[in-house]
């Protein structure tokens, strides 16, 4: 008789190969089975009651299931939660970071980071199909404010606006609401969504945010994100950064985003579409914003004082 049934595969599947001790005996495997299959190494324990099938990776996901299968209290959060959430700027992941009630002691793994805390409200909280439990969007930007620069948190900030997953009134209401200034990141939260003008769209890149922020830090004022350019041919282009007042458009050109010929050849006719009314128009390449911010910044300074002589 086979151990593991097409229903047990196809539970254990929906959630990443991480199944429990309840989940397991309802589709026919007792303690006797559950041992032999322990000894055999076809079920690998991850916390007490909880197991991983072998023939499922120990990922991140298979991780962030168990977490919330052993405790269902706890909450995944931080840079892990931002990965699963698909946030940029998340680095290497090597602990999980986790909320939980201070009474809470089931997480028994190096890999597992407790956060204690009683106050998680409903609102905070997102439960997913696959029975892992992460913190909502305005929440996870909360938290990552304790362990991201600010440049990070501002990219972090703009690419949850610009995905429609809250508004930036829901940020800073949560920023308000979670202030305290023992709690690590609240001020650095608030100070981020407070300087940031309500009317501006948000940031598709993070690049878009390095240039802006480097501009603004050396002076250049009227700066304007996602700047609706409408152009002769009858099609509208976002400029990445503009000063419209200059007619000066500054596109950002990801490599891997803009390398095809009819990509770049749509640019240039932008480009001179933009001239026809008058604009300048300087792109600069993500390599430029990665390697060489400084000297890019530089020319741009350059090319900012020669538009207000003209």
């Amino acid at each position: 008789m086979s151990v593991f049934t097409a229903s047990l595969a196809d539970h254990a599947s929906a959630r990443h190969g991480v199944v429990t001790v309840d989940e397991l005996c309802a589709h026919g495997i007792g303690r006797a089975r559950r041992e032999r299959l322990v000894t055999d190494g076809l079920l690998v324990p991850v916390f007490k009651g909880v197991y991983r099938l072998r023939s499922s990776p120990d990922s991140l996901l298979a991780r962030c299931r168990a977490i919330a299968a052993a405790d269902p209290s706890a909450i995944v959060t931080g840079r892990a939660a931002g990965r699963i959430w698909g946030v940029r700027r998340m680095g290497q992941i090597d602990t999980i970071e986790v909320r939980v009630p201070h009474f809470s002691h089931a997480l028994n793994q190096p890999w597992v980071r407790l956060r204690r805390c009683n106050a998680i409200e409903p609102v905070d909280v997102v439960e997913r199909a696959d029975g892992i439990r992460i913190v909502s969007p305005p929440r996870l930007a909360f938290d990552l404010a304790a362990n991201l620069t600010e440049l990070d948190l501002e990219s972090v900030i703009e690419q949850i606006l610009d995905q429609r997953w809250c508004t930036a009134a829901t940020l800073i209401d949560t920023g308000r609401r979670l202030y305290h200034p023992a709690r690590p990141g609240s001020t650095r939260f608030l100070r981020v969504m407070l300087s940031r003008p309500r009317w501006m769209r948000p940031a598709d890149s993070h690049h878009e945010v390095v240039l802006y922020g480097a501009l603004r830090s050396v002076g250049v004022g009227g700066l304007v994100r996602q700047f609706d350019l409408p152009l002769p041919g009858g099609w509208t282009i976002h400029a990445d950064v503009a000063v419209p007042d200059l007619r000066w458009a500054i596109p950002v050109d990801h490599i891997t985003w803009h390398g095809g010929s009819i990509s770049i050849q749509r640019d240039k006719q932008n480009d001179r579409q933009a001239v026809r009314l008058g604009w300048t128009v300087t792109r600069v390449t993500d390599g430029d914003l990665e390697h060489r911010l400084g000297g890019t910044v530089e020319e741009l300074i350059a090319i900012h004082r020669m538009l207000l002589g003209r």
